[in-house]
């Protein structure tokens, strides 16, 4: 049977209200009063009911994550960064995945809204924005992670994206590459547009006039969508002499295919991914590719989204205007491009 705070209080001879201030540690309760609820209370085994508490109350100490795939090292990385900085501060998180597709992202929103999170960290698909808006007219804390809203200003944490793909294409032209393969996510997502535009910086500046065949978009960042789009590159004619993929992700599926057309990494084809997961530097052939820091843009963006809600109940001041938080790509330079420095 479960125990509720009325038995709690019949127990101890206090009313209801009593018995919540007491496991609540709220100053107005008498020390002795307190301890003596408590001891109760754990003598019978009492678990709260956070979820009747915030219906009550309206309010909770959860903060909802929408991402688009936990199995993803990347978002796994950040989901943790956000974890670990909740729970120093006594909040709870609540993961939805979406696998980029925008009527689950939708519907993670109204999830977690109907249980009334204190706010959301967004990593959203972006076909529409009108539930930003929606968000952000019902002052419901919001910051997007990863992906900016081109439409409306609102707070965000990313790394520069496009920084980030001129440096890696950049370098492969510096290796004498032309014939430069990318392998990109939806059209729709501003991240994919800001390393598609670094891409085609870096080969305007070489002189390299844009080839459409060497540039294919996927719905999706797995690597079984990776392998797919690689073996499209592939069967140009000529082929490239280079990939480079928006994610590690991407990459291992165009290693895979690279593999299964027996040709060799790198003195066939460089491959340079984006990301840096945990085991790049473990591949067979390790992999040159764009570090962002995961777990510190989870950690920064979960801190931006508690100072928004604290500064909802007085208790901080949240700075003003909207937070934009751009990390700095950095090369990392292995053996799967051909060149170790």
């Amino acid at each position: 049977m479960n125990v509720t705070m009325k038995d709690i209080a019949k127990i101890a001879g206090v009313s209801v209200n009593t018995v919540s201030r007491a496991l609540n540690n709220k100053p107005e309760i008498n020390e002795e009063t307190k301890q003596r609820i408590k001891q109760i209370a754990s003598e019978l085994n009492y678990t709260p009911n956070s979820i009747a508490a915030s219906l009550a109350s309206r309010k909770t100490k959860t903060i909802g994550l929408i991402i688009p795939d936990i199995c993803d090292p990347f978002f796994a990385q950040q989901a943790r960064g956000v974890e670990d900085t909740a729970k120093r501060e006594g909040y709870s998180v609540i993961l939805l995945n979406t696998d980029e597709i925008s009527e689950a992202e939708l519907d993670a929103v109204e999830t977690l809204r109907s249980i009334r999170v204190a706010g959301m960290l967004l990593t959203s698909v972006f076909s529409r924005t009108d539930h930003i808006e929606n968000l952000k007219k019902q002052k419901v804390p919001l910051v997007l992670l990863n992906r900016r809203c081109q439409e409306i200003d609102t707070d965000y944490v990313i790394n520069d994206n496009e920084k980030g793909a001129y440096k890696a294409t950049k370098h492969l032209i510096k290796l004498g590459h032309k014939r430069i393969g990318v392998i990109l996510g939806p059209q729709r997502i501003t991240s994919v547009q800001d390393r598609y535009a670094g891409y085609m910086k870096a080969m305007a500046e070489a002189g390299i006039e844009k080839t459409e065949e060497y540039v294919v978009w996927g719905e999706n960042f797995k690597p079984d969508t990776g392998e797919i789009l690689a073996e499209q590159l592939l069967q140009n004619n000529p082929k490239p002499t280079a990939i480079l993929a928006y994610c590690d992700s991407l990459a291992i599926g165009a290693y895979a295919a690279a593999r299964k057309r027996g040709l060799l990494i790198p003195e066939d084809l460089a491959l340079v991914g984006y990301d840096d997961i945990p085991y790049a530097k473990y591949f067979e052939i390790p992999l040159t590719t764009v570090a962002q820091p995961a777990y510190k843009m989870g950690e920064v963006a979960c801190e931006i989204i508690l100072e928004k809600i604290e500064s909802g109940g007085g208790r901080k001041r949240v700075k003003s205007g909207p937070q934009h938080i751009i990390f700095e790509p950095q090369l990392i330079i292995r053996k799967s491009c051909g060149v170790r420095s």
